[in-house]
């Protein structure tokens, strides 16, 4: 056992190993981040519930299959989110403007906003009732 406060080389290749992962892992979470956020008006990115979770609003990568039930729950707890979050209405707004085509914006999906856009009768759920 070594002395308290002491390194050894292999604890300095280990932290800067670790600190090479933490910074290529906060380089992906960036970069997923942007992709959700690309275009949006400035507030709604800094103050939407969504930007501390991405990946609950987009779902996996283009490469990675999601069973329809696992995304069915992902998009519900996603739509719980967006029913809570600040800046809801205006992303209701930019998402009826931008047409996104994945993802949950406002508590809706790309076809529920087309359907919601379209006024596809008085089924159509509001977006907080859909959340």
């Amino acid at each position: 056992m070594k002395p308290p406060g002491t390194f050894t080389t292999f604890d300095d290749a280990y932290d800067k190993a670790q600190s090479r992962l933490v910074r290529d892992a906060a380089r992906g979470y960036r970069a997923l981040l942007a992709s959700v956020i690309k275009g949006m008006p400035r507030h709604l990115v800094e103050q939407a519930a969504c930007r501390f979770d991405p990946d609950l609003h987009t779902g996996p990568d283009a490469f990675a299959e999601e069973p329809a039930d696992a995304r069915a729950a992902r998009e519900q707890v996603a739509r719980e989110v967006c029913a809570e979050c600040p800046v809801w209405a205006s992303c209701l707004f930019y998402a009826l403007d931008a047409r996104p085509d994945t993802g949950v914006w406002a508590g809706l999906t790309p076809d529920e906003l087309a359907a919601f856009a379209g006024g596809q009768g008085a089924s159509t759920p509001t977006p907080r009732e859909a959340a």
